[in-house]
């Protein structure tokens, strides 16, 4: 009976420590994880400040362009006002399309920018670890830029198209 109970609760002391993940971007916690010397508060902490200033502003950028791509949708796909009622032209639509395509176009550059730069602070943040902080570092989220979900490929793309009969063919 008490390897029984030792056994639960070696399991659920595993599965409370696995819900509590750090973030990385959370800089007193993560510190306090890593167990910082002075010495590498002062380095470090202007980093993780830098990283989590990047992702921030990154957010920001991803809810504009958001709100634009809705804004645009909602306009182009209304087809119940015509030109003359206060919908678009044909060549507004364009235009509007190129504007959106080039904001796009600059956000994504921008992202693969930012990223490169939170990979070389977090490769640098690395280099000033010791053996044991490195394991625990490991263990901290990381940021992720993520490319807003109207921009990321549809997985069910595919499946749109599927025939009624099994052959094709009615």
């Amino acid at each position: 009976m008490d390897i029984r109970r030792l056994i639960t609760l070696f399991t659920l002391s595993f599965c409370l420590l696995g819900c509590g993940v750090i973030k990385l971007v959370d800089i007193q916690k993560s510190s306090a994880e890593l167990q910082l010397t002075s010495k590498q508060k002062q380095t470090i902490e202007p980093k993780l400040k830098l990283i989590r200033d990047i992702v921030d502003d990154y957010e920001f950028e991803k809810r504009q362009l958001e709100g634009d791509l809705r804004e645009y949708r909602t306009l182009v796909n209304d087809r119940a006002l015509y030109r003359y009622d206060g919908g678009l032209s044909t060549q507004q639509r364009r235009r509007g399309l190129s504007e959106i395509r080039t904001k796009v176009r600059k956000f994504m550059l921008q992202r693969n920018i930012l990223m490169k730069e939170v990979e070389k602070l977090l490769r640098e943040t690395h280099i000033e670890l010791t053996d044991e902080q490195r394991v625990r570092f490991a263990k901290l989220k990381k940021p992720e830029l993520e490319i807003p979900r109207s921009l990321r490929p549809d997985p069910h793309a595919d499946l749109r198209y599927i025939p009624r009969h099994l052959i094709g063919v009615q």
